[in-house]
């Protein structure tokens, strides 16, 4: 073999191993590889796995502690009531806090109704004892011996009265009180009580000159021949076709002739009925006298009225029916306000009136009523928006009442309340009284009554109406329908002639829309109580 060939043999042979262990190098790391494949694999998926189980915990606990808030938020909202029944769940020590603040809620209601039921008391015992201060020391003739006897007579007999009923077996208890034992009787009696402490000390009755103050609508008190024209209208329509004014002697039998005519609400610019209805036999008492006779009468009365307040803790309104709660409460609101005023005296801004509703309170069948939550929890009334400052504080205090007093209140709304409930002001409906077997015969006589009472029409034919009446119909009706359909609760021939009315200046208005709507009389404040028989 020759060197060439030999030299070639050896390259050959070096360059076969040179590649057989490069092979063996690339080869190795590929099974390595291969075999470590399934342990990642099997460790993605366990890793995987616990971040998908930490989230699931995460977001359970993430869940109990919004629902652990959101119980704790509630819980401190005194708008709110917390139901233990839903705290199973919760941990021991939160479950205990929720016991205590729901312990410490209902002590807190309680002792709130004692003091408020107390101060009420405190007030009426000041009062009678202001009212037997003035028999003694502002009598007609000077105090004497005999006067002092007297008044110590009559306090002793008051006295020998009050011990002689609380010392009463019950049976007897109960037959003196058999009379009253009625829900409705009871109430009734209130309202009967009441009228004459007020009439006995007001100085005004039904149909007396000195109560026939006129008063105009606007605080600019213009003649009677514009008060009820607007602005608009006067820019719009010439006075040449102005519709005409209205003839009284030609319509005598619809319009008084005679402003000494009885009428309850008068105003300026306001031509009044030739009958008013059942409002022209009301006792009107205006303003207080504190004579002396006046006084004792009254005493008398405030005594009887206390025992009547008492025995409200025996009634259960939860067992009345719809009509029977009706009659009951709008009885007991028109007594506690009354109350009010002469417990407290007469409030002068609707503001004060609010506040006074809060603290006037009548403990009825173990709970607290105070005359907001009459009006507008358990008679389920409307903020009034005749009142405007009012419906503001409804809107922004919540008045709070327990379940059993939610039971108490009537089934459902009734509109008609609106005119059975009298605050003693100029503008509120009569005070009257209602009986559970027909009480809603009553209440659609009192919405009649007061229609036609309060409503009435201008020189020129436009429809007077207060504001209470006003928003009342806008409930039903569109502004532009209110003066027809308040025309349709009043008598036939008054209301013939304000349809008459309505007619003839939309005609002699171009069939204007101003033309049909009604004048406005603005809520007057002014202290005035109206009684019916």
């Amino acid at each position: 073999m020759s060197g060439d060939s030999l030299l070639t043999s050896k390259q050959g042979s070096s360059l076969s191993r040179f590649f057989q262990t490069k092979a063996a190098n690339l080869s190795q790391p590929r099974e390595i590889k291969d075999l470590d494949s399934p342990k990642k694999t099997k460790f993605h998926h366990l890793y995987k796995f616990e971040l998908e189980h930490d989230v699931k915990r995460l977001k359970d606990q993430l869940q109990k502690e919004t629902a652990l808030r959101a119980l704790l938020l509630k819980a401190s909202d005194q708008s709110h009531k917390i139901e233990l029944c839903h705290t199973s769940s919760l941990p021991r020590s939160v479950q205990e806090l929720l016991s205590s603040i729901v312990a410490m809620e209902a002590t807190v209601s309680v002792l709130e109704e004692e003091i408020m039921s107390l101060h009420f008391l405190l007030i009426q015992e000041r009062n009678e004892r202001k009212l037997a201060e003035y028999n003694l020391t502002h009598s007609l003739s000077p105090p004497n011996a005999t006067d002092l006897v007297r008044f110590t007579k009559k306090n002793e007999t008051l006295r020998r009265k009050d011990h002689h009923h609380r010392a009463q077996p019950k049976s007897k208890v109960h037959k003196s009180l058999q009379s009253y034992d009625n829900a409705n009787e009871l109430s009734k009696e209130m309202i009967r009580c009441m009228r004459n402490i007020f009439v006995s000390l007001g100085e005004t009755s039904a149909g007396s000159k000195s109560s026939q103050e006129i008063v105009g609508f606007s605080p600019t008190r213009k003649n009677a021949s514009s008060t009820w024209w607007s602005p608009s209208e006067h820019s719009r329509i010439s006075k040449w076709v102005q519709s005409p004014r209205i003839d009284i002697k030609k319509n005598s039998d619809v319009l008084a002739t005679e402003s000494s005519v009885f009428d309850p609400y008068r105003v300026q610019g306001k031509l009044s009925w030739a009958d008013i209805g059942s409002y022209r036999s009301a006792t009107e008492v205006a303003s207080m006298s504190v004579e002396e006779k006046r006084l004792g009468y009254a005493s008398d009365e405030l005594w009887r009225f206390r025992n009547l307040v008492e025995r409200l803790a025996r009634v259960n309104p939860t067992e009345l029916s719809h009509n029977e709660k009706l009659a009951f409460w709008i009885n007991i609101y028109n007594a506690l306000i009354m109350h009010a005023y002469l417990a407290y005296g007469v409030p002068k801004t609707d503001l004060k009136f609010f506040s006074l509703m809060q603290k006037a309170a009548y403990t009825v069948g173990g709970h607290s009523y105070n005359a907001a939550t009459i009006e507008y929890m358990t008679l389920k009334m409307n903020p009034p928006l005749h009142r405007p400052q009012i419906a503001l504080l409804l809107s922004i205090l919540k008045l709070k009442v327990s379940e059993e007093q939610r039971q108490a209140g009537i089934d459902t709304h009734e509109p008609l309340v609106s005119f059975a409930l009298s605050c003693g002001m100029h503008s509120s409906p009569a005070v009257r009284i209602y009986s559970a077997e027909n009480v809603g015969e009553e209440l659609e006589d009192a919405q009649k009554d007061y229609i036609q009472a309060s409503v009435g029409v201008s020189p020129r034919g436009k429809l007077i109406v207060p504001k209470m009446l006003h928003c009342y119909g806008k409930n039903f009706v569109d502004d532009s329908k209110v003066a027809l359909w308040i025309s349709r609760h009043l008598p036939p021939r008054q209301a013939a002639f304000v349809e008459q009315c309505i007619h003839r200046r939309q005609r002699w208005g171009f069939l204007d829309s101003s033309s049909s709507k009604c004048g406005v009389i603005p809520f007057e404040s002014r202290f005035r109580y109206l009684f019916l028989p």
